[in-house]
């Protein structure tokens, strides 16, 4: 070929290759299929983890529930007298903050259904002396009359006296117990009047009847004092101002001072100071067993009681063996996936009362905890009244 060849002679086709649209639309589907796979799994996931973090906090929130009330249930009654009560300060109204009858004494533990009113709930006020040994302060010597104007502790305990000065900082009150009055435990309470010093802690003249008719001659010679604990729990779940709880977010709260809230002027609990301890507990319930009477706790066909009141003449302390801690949890938000998870639980429905949301289905997990705890302070009272000392 010349050197100098026409333009035309070299060239060359060049043939390029590439995909069809049939190739493009079936690549584009199976790819958006993929997509759609994964993000469905990831989806499901997301739900089953929302689902299962849920499900943890409800238990761990179901939990501690249980444990405090446990612990504090059953302490109930530690330092009252025999029939249940501590004497001379006014004891628990039909509703919280009610004004009480002179008569009535304080009760070591009280069992208050439909609290507060119209939630079906149950609620519990608890009594006990302050079971931390540093606040304890012993009682012995020459009796006091039952009029007297001061509580004298031994020399080794003049320290704990200064513990009581009724300025809002410290306690307000001073329970003082002795395991043999009359042959019988005993227990008296007064309202302090000022700042103890000296060994001495000035106390306002206890005159309500329920004292008086059990201090007739003079105070015991020993007793051991200690401020008084007069707690409550219960369940919020009315939205108002006072208090988190809600009807989607019921709280289980704690009183921590039921006498400060009652003379705070707002008509007792619930009150903004009280201490929100699980959400989601939806419904508590107690019921109890009366074991002094000959009852079996342990046989399953006994059945329990709902509610206890002491101030019904039915109703004894020292025959209270067992209370029984029925609690419902819920989620704090119901299950994304299904709206068929669980209804309302009724844990007891001998109580009289239902809850709204029995048998509809509402997407929320729920478990239902039960417990029994031991009664062992009225044991012990019921052991003192028939051991023939």
């Amino acid at each position: 070929m010349p050197p100098f060849a026409p333009i035309a002679a070299r060239t060359r086709r060049v043939v390029q290759s590439g995909f069809t649209l049939i190739e493009l639309m079936i690549a584009v589907a199976l790819s958006s299929l993929v997509s759609i796979l994964i993000y469905t799994v990831f989806i499901n996931q997301t739900a089953a983890y929302r689902s299962q973090a849920d499900m943890g906090t409800m238990q761990q929130n179901l939990r501690v529930a249980m444990e405090m009330l446990s612990r504090d249930v059953s302490m109930a009654g530690w330092g009252v007298g025999w029939d249940g009560a501590v004497w001379g300060f006014g004891g628990q109204g039909a509703i919280p903050g009610a004004p009480p009858a002179d008569s009535s004494p304080l009760y070591g533990l009280w069992i208050r259904q439909d609290s507060p009113t119209g939630t079906a709930h149950d609620g519990i006020e608890i009594v006990m002396q302050d079971p931390n040994r540093s606040t304890w302060g012993w009682v012995t010597g020459s009796p006091m009359v039952c009029g007297t104007a001061s509580i004298v502790f031994h020399p080794d305990y003049a320290a704990q006296a200064t513990l009581y000065n009724n300025n809002g900082n410290a306690a307000g009150q001073i329970m003082c117990y002795t395991p043999l009055l009359r042959g019988k435990p005993g227990s008296f309470v007064w309202n302090v009047a000022g700042p103890g010093t000296g060994g001495q802690v000035p106390v306002t003249l206890n005159a309500q009847s329920d004292f008086t008719a059990e201090c007739t001659e003079s105070l015991p010679q020993r007793m051991i004092c200690a401020p008084p604990r007069y707690i409550a729990y219960y369940i919020d779940d009315v939205a108002d101002s006072t208090g988190i709880g809600s009807p989607a977010l019921p709280v289980l709260y704690y009183v921590p001072d039921v006498l400060a809230a009652n003379a705070s002027g707002s008509g007792g609990y619930p009150t903004p100071d009280d201490i929100p301890i699980a959400i989601g507990i939806e419904d508590m319930q107690f019921e109890v067993c009366m074991g002094g009477e000959g009852i079996d706790c342990t046989d399953p066909s006994v059945a329990w009681t709902a509610g206890f009141d002491l101030a019904s003449s039915a109703t004894s302390w020292e025959n209270l063996t067992s209370v029984r801690i029925l609690l419902v949890a819920r989620t704090l938000r119901p299950d994304a996936r299904s709206t068929s998870v669980s209804a309302g639980v009724d844990p007891d429905p001998d109580d009289g009362y239902q809850i709204s949301s029995t048998g509809t289905a509402d997407g929320y997990h729920r478990r239902l905890a039960r417990t029994q705890v031991l009664m062992r302070n009225a044991t012990g009272t019921w052991q003192a009244l028939n051991a023939g000392w």
